[in-house]
Order: structure tokens, then sequence, then C-alpha cells
């Protein structure tokens, strides 16, 4: 089962309070027995250069590291304080079955996804991180669904399908076995939408594969 779901966050909040243009995605959360969360975070916009002093200053975090620096994106190594409500959160999680895949920064909230085993396990999750002070909001659940990637491309079910049309009639073969015009009739929508529908899942993937690593 794989969900999203959009909360607030001890962790970066003044630093995203004071550097209001910055894009988060953080990944690679971890803890241990005796150690609190770490976790690597990709960092760009306008401002990203300010990030380490400013996260270095926020009471939320640690120690922080810069991990390289390329031409869209800076990627940082973090560790946080101990006892944060994040924290008991990602513990529950572990013990809910759950299995983090990634978190990124929306507008004023986070946005955080996951695999669950089943619904059940998702309802503990939730119980146990409300009792520790944490709300969340549901914002996609996919019952039946396990992703590896997460929420990492942001695509729309109806991106997803227009996709899956597309490589299931051959549009992406080369030499093109498929067409435009096949994909829109295979949905039921017009050849424009089709189109703009393509582009916007296009965009979203190239956007994920840059900021996931590559040049």
């Amino acid at each position: 089962m794989y969900v999203e779901f959009s909360h607030r966050s001890e962790l970066l909040h003044e630093t995203v309070q004071t550097i209001t243009d910055l894009e988060l995605q953080v990944r690679d959360l971890a803890m241990g027995p005796e150690t609190p969360l770490r976790f690597t975070c990709s960092v760009s916009g306008c401002a990203a250069d300010r990030f380490a002093r400013v996260a270095g200053d926020d009471p939320s975090v640690a120690e922080v590291k810069q991990l390289d620096c390329r031409k869209l994106r800076r990627l940082y190594w973090i560790k946080a304080v101990s006892g944060t409500v994040d924290q008991h959160a990602y513990e529950s999680a572990i013990d809910s079955g759950a299995v983090y895949l990634q978190s990124r920064r929306a507008e004023d909230r986070w946005v955080t996804s996951m695999n669950f085993p089943d619904q059940h396990s998702f309802q503990e999750f939730q119980r146990r991180i409300d009792e520790a002070g944490m709300t969340i909001e549901p914002t996609l659940v996919r019952a039946g669904q396990y992703r590896l990637s997460g929420g990492a491309t942001n695509l729309t079910e109806k991106q997803e399908a227009v996709l899956t049309a597309a490589i299931e009639c051959g549009y992406f073969q080369i030499p093109r076995e498929g067409s435009l015009d096949q994909v829109a009739a295979d949905l039921g929508i017009s050849r424009q939408a089709a189109s703009e529908r393509l582009r916007r899942a296009m965009g979203s993937l190239a956007r994920a594969a840059v900021n996931s690593g590559s040049e």
C-alpha cells in the first residue's frame, strides 16, 4: 500500500521559515538505538547557497555536511537533534512495518511518501503518531501498489495513465510504432489533452531524474 501524506515538521523548521524559496527533498532517512535521525537533503532554489549556514543554526539540526554541489542542486548530510516528534514518527513507521521513501517541501508543509504492508498497518501508524503529537493528512492512497521510488516523480493518476498507454502502444519505441492519436483514443480523450498530459508527465520524470543526482 503506497501512501503520501502532508504534515508539519520540527526538522529544518526555522530554516524553511528563514529561506522561503528553497526546494527541498529528504531521502535516506535512518536512525539507530543510540543515534537520532540522519538523512540526506537535496536543496535547490535561488538561495540554496545560504542553506548550510542557516541550517547549521537551526535548533533541530545537530550537524550538517555538504556532500556535493552541482549546477541544479546541492546535497547535504544532516543529523537531527534527538527527541523530535519526527523521530517518534519514524520509529512508529518502522514498528508498523512501513518503508520510508522520501519527503519534499510543498508550500508551508511537507509531503512524505511511504509504503505500508496493508491498511491496518497504516492505521496503526496514524494512531501512534497522533499520540506522539503529529497530525497527518493523507493526500494519495494507492491500495495494491508498492513503489520503489516514492513520489519523487509526483505523477498524477492521469499522467501515469497516459505514460502507460504510450508505452503499451509503442509511442516511445525507436522507430516509433504508436501515435499520439492512438494514445488519446486508448484513453478516450482529445489529442491535445493527451499531448499536454504526456508533456507534464515527462517534465516530472525529467525533474525527478535531475534531482536524484544526474547532471
